[in-house]
């Protein structure tokens, strides 16, 4: 969130035991600031309704309603409401103050995020909201607005619009209002219908969309034409957008946008499992491609592409018949991110020294210790080749290779085991099922050998 710097009577003031030190946001209820509980030193973000909210008929019953539905709702990814009340005419709600942005401004500086961050990020919405749902609610205004970012931990805020699943109304909405932001809310909202989880399934679709595209997944003229799009539209293809992504990718979201909520997936869960999928299908997904040719069509206008060794974008409508459109020479940057990474795993200091005699300059060594942490690792840094010592401490090896092969991230890397006779123990390393073995103690030219045979002949100088 971005601080506002305007004056502001608030500022300093004591809410509900809170000082108020910092304006920090602005929702559609009224103003949200930073600040500290002057008992327990805790830091909060205090929301002031607007008055003009305040003085409606029936507001300060609706409002302690929500208070009491959000304050419900204990989720690691859902912002937890802390306290609510009133004080000298002021409605205010405190909550859990979040150090961060929200996704709109993400998205704005970013343009969109790398595939398996942005399957990560709505993994984490979507497991709030399907919380929500076991609860009896839905939220109603899933937009990236209503999402904060803090590190890699994701939280949906703002249950404001809160509906019950039985239709009673839940929430801060006047009868006949259209509830959420068009560019995200299902059809069956806008046209007044029944509404239920796969209402918030269909507006996670869209955050998705929006995440991997970087574009408003209905994105039109008008609010009008918005609207219509919602309801009569297909579909947007996010292979029109991204090329680079796995076409199945389509599928899977316009299963999630489907006109008919009975057509959609079930949870958010059901959607995000199958968007991972189709990823983990794929490949692994780097932020660069290699060299090719750039279809007749042109490419899209943020895939980048060279022409005699300049870097610019290829308009959409495509180059003019005479202008040879190729990628070009690859940059020495681009290069070094496609060498071949190995991934040394708790190895002694010999090991390590040779390993990096044997890779050379043509592959990428990481190193990391042996342990509990060694899947974490793999699915963080995709190696292509493990290095791992067969008698290292913690778990054996073959529970090792076992829990890497099961792992959709981590299976597709090759795993080269060392073995040294004398600390073997009573273990077979050909039980392991490690892809190659190198007994202990080795030359840097018998591993280079093994790095050859897994990583291919051009991966090795020499």
């Amino acid at each position: 969130m971005i601080a506002d710097t305007t004056t502001d009577p608030h500022l300093g003031r004591v809410v509900g035991g809170y000082r108020i030190e910092q304006r920090i946001g602005r929702g559609g209820m009224g103003l949200v600031y930073r600040a500290e509980h002057l008992n327990l030193r805790r830091r909060a973000a205090i929301k002031i309704i607007a008055p003009e909210l305040v003085e409606a008929s029936g507001f300060r019953e609706r409002f302690n309603r929500e208070a009491r539905i959000a304050a419900a709702l204990q989720h690691p990814n859902i912002v937890t409401v802390y306290d609510a009340g009133e004080q000298d005419g002021l409605l205010y709600l405190a909550m859990q103050h979040v150090e961060g942005a929200d996704l709109s401004a993400v998205l704005r500086a970013e343009g969109r995020l790398r595939p398996y961050r942005a399957i990560d990020v709505c993994r984490q919405i979507g497991a709030a909201l399907d919380a929500a749902h076991a609860q009896g609610l839905i939220h109603r205004d899933v937009k990236p607005g209503n999402v904060l970012i803090e590190g890699r931990t994701a939280f949906l805020t703002d249950f404001g619009l809160t509906k019950r699943l039985d239709g009673t109304a839940a929430g801060l909405t006047l009868h006949g209002d259209v509830v959420g932001t068009i560019h995200y809310v299902a059809p069956e909202q806008i046209e007044g219908g029944r509404v239920d989880a796969r209402s918030d399934v269909y507006s996670l679709a869209c955050v998705l969309y929006h995440c991997l595209s970087g574009e408003l997944p209905f994105a039109r003229d008008t609010d009008v034409a918005v609207i219509y799009a919602q309801l009569s539209d297909a579909p947007p293809r996010l292979s029109a957008v991204r090329p680079d992504l796995p076409a199945g990718l389509d599928a899977v979201l316009a299963k999630a946008l489907e006109k008919s909520p009975a057509r959609r997936f079930e949870t958010c869960a059901a959607l995000l499992t199958a968007a991972r999928v189709v990823l983990d299908a794929a490949g692994p997904l780097a932020d660069t491609s290699t060299p090719r040719s750039v279809p007749a069509f042109g490419d899209h206008v943020d895939v980048s592409t060279t022409v005699g060794g300049a870097l610019r974008a290829v308009p959409a409508e495509g180059d003019a018949a005479f202008l040879a459109t190729t990628v070009g020479p690859v940059p020495a940057r681009v290069t070094a991110t496609r060498r071949p990474r190995l991934l040394l795993a708790g190895l002694d200091l010999r090991a390590r020294a040779l390993a990096r005699v044997a890779a050379g300059m043509r592959i990428e060594l990481q190193e990391v210790p042996a342990g509990d942490g060694l899947l974490e690792a793999v699915r963080e840094r995709r190696p292509d080749l493990i290095v791992l010592d067969f008698g290292a401490p913690g778990p054996s090896a073959g529970e090792v290779v076992s829990g890497l092969r099961s792992d959709a991230v981590a299976r597709d890397a090759k795993v080269l085991l060392l073995v040294d006779p004398a600390r073997a123990g009573a273990g077979d390393p050909a039980l392991a099922g490690a892809d190659e073995r190198l007994a202990v103690p080795f030359s840097s030219l018998q591993l280079q050998v093994k790095l050859r045979r897994l990583l291919g002949a051009d991966a090795v100088a020499g």
